[in-house]
């Protein structure tokens, strides 16, 4: 072997002792160990910090008091928080929760807000308008604007047609001004002239109550009679069921401000 490859293999062999050597190995060991903990280090961290695996399933709060949405929360593991309250929604009970947010089965982490709104218990007063002499169209946007609705039209002669002439809350004559509730029901009082035109009455079959109240104030008619039948179990189903018949017929000549009395029913069957 000549001097030069002696020269070069005694630098190989230090080489590979610099590499095997105690300090060497321990470094490297260290470097791996690092490499392969961290991920697991971060992941341990963040499952820590995050509860990660340990998401909670949300109640349904609907239908519930405040009190009693707390001490369901409270069992869960979440916080409920009212962000909102409304007066007229309804079908639901006064200081309950009607609505939610995240809804329920959503998965959130332990002491989430849950945001609520309720139903008031008590309404928001407001003065009342001043609907005379405006015509019925006028006046029945006028109405919605401010939160009150239409209990009954009554007509009263007069020589210009569906044009307020009165204005009644709980049957009395109400002025301008005075303080209602927010939602009270109005009474309008209509002209009507001699040669006032009929119309005819409105198909009704297939609408739910409410449906049928935005059909006959369209056009200036009136509920009479309401009839529930046995398969209307909950106040629920009266908001759900549908009128199977009707009383005048549908498309017989009728004056408007007169009455039509309505039948509902959970089932689909109709009756002319």
């Amino acid at each position: 072997m000549s001097f030069k490859e002696k020269i070069v293999s005694s630098h190989h062999i230090k080489f590979i002792k610099n590499i095997f050597d105690k300090k060497s190995v321990k470094h490297l060991s260290a470097s791996i160990a690092i490499i392969v903990l961290s991920p697991i280090i971060a992941i341990w961290f963040l499952d820590f910090f995050t509860n990660h695996g340990q998401a909670l399933s949300v109640p349904d709060f609907t239908g519930l008091t405040i009190k009693e949405a707390e001490i369901l929360a409270d069992e869960v593991g979440v916080k409920v928080k009212i962000i909102d309250s409304v007066y007229d929604a309804q079908g639901k009970k006064r200081g309950t929760v009607i609505n939610q947010n995240p809804l329920r089965d959503f998965k959130v982490k332990k002491n989430r807000h849950i945001f609520v709104t309720i139903k008031s218990l008590k309404p928001g007063m407001i003065k009342m308008p001043d609907f005379k002499d405006m015509t019925f169209i006028q006046a029945k946007a006028d109405i919605e604007t401010y939160g009150l609705r239409i209990e009954k039209l009554e007509y009263m002669p007069s020589e210009y047609d569906n044009v307020v002439l009165e204005q009644r809350l709980n049957g009395k004559p109400i002025r301008a001004g005075a303080d209602i509730e927010r939602g009270s029901k109005i009474i309008l009082v209509l002209g009507r002239s001699e040669d006032m035109e009929e119309i005819v009455t409105p198909m009704l079959i297939g609408l739910t109550k409410s449906e049928a109240l935005q059909e006959m104030g369209d056009k200036m008619l009136n509920i009479g009679e309401i009839v529930y039948d046995e398969t209307i179990i909950s106040s629920q189903d009266s908001l759900n069921a549908k009128i199977n018949k009707q009383y005048p017929v549908v498309n017989v000549p009728i004056k408007q401000g007169e009455e039509i009395d309505i039948y509902l029913s959970m089932l689909g069957d109709t009756i002319y």
